[in-house]
């Protein structure tokens, strides 16, 4: 799975792209963990491997 993992998702909080990742688990099974070298703090990145597609369009009965 950690092939699919983004190796330098750009930071959170500084947008910075020097980061690395930590741990494939984070928290919660969901997230992975990554560590930004320029403005030295944490974050998670929620695993996502799919697309989004259109959002979906709700249909009330009458």
């Amino acid at each position: 799975m950690s092939e699919r993992l983004p190796s330098a998702p750009p930071c959170p909080f500084c947008e910075g792209r020097n980061t690395e990742l930590l741990n494939v688990f984070g928290a919660h099974a969901s997230v992975s963990s990554y560590w930004c070298r320029d403005c030295r703090s944490p974050f998670e990145m929620l695993k996502w491997s799919g697309s989004t597609g259109a959002p979906a369009r709700l249909v009330r009965d009458k």
